[in-house]
């Protein structure tokens, strides 16, 4: 389980403010970094929250997921940060050296934060 993917969206709504700020997040495993192995699943209608050997860590989705949540709560996108993150080297968690095994497994993470109002 903890080397599969996550699609999750994060909002907050401050008290003091119309405005509602939104953070999508994917990430997922590949191997030879090109071969998709398993990321968070981008489809609303799929039950299943991962998805096999398809790439959903893209802006695209990401980006849609956004304008499709914004355009549900009838608010206009505004102020949009990107963010993307890899690696090549296998990391151990609670190690600090990555495992020198590049290539064989890569992470993969791509954040998209904004607000709507």
């Amino acid at each position: 389980m903890c080397l599969t993917g996550c699609f999750s969206l994060e909002r907050a709504n401050p008290e003091y403010s119309d405005e509602e700020l939104i953070v999508i997040r994917n990430y997922g495993w590949k191997l030879f970094y090109f071969i998709p192995i398993v990321c968070g699943n981008s489809n609303d209608d799929s039950w299943f929250p991962w998805t096999f050997f398809r790439n959903d860590v893209t802006i695209d989705k990401v980006q849609q997921k956004f304008a499709d949540y914004a355009a549900k709560q009838g608010k206009i996108p505004n102020k949009i940060i990107y963010n993307s993150y890899d690696t090549v080297m296998w990391e151990i968690p609670l190690v600090d050296f990555p495992v020198p095994i590049p290539y064989l497994l890569c992470y993969d993470e791509i954040q998209l934060s904004g607000q709507i109002k």
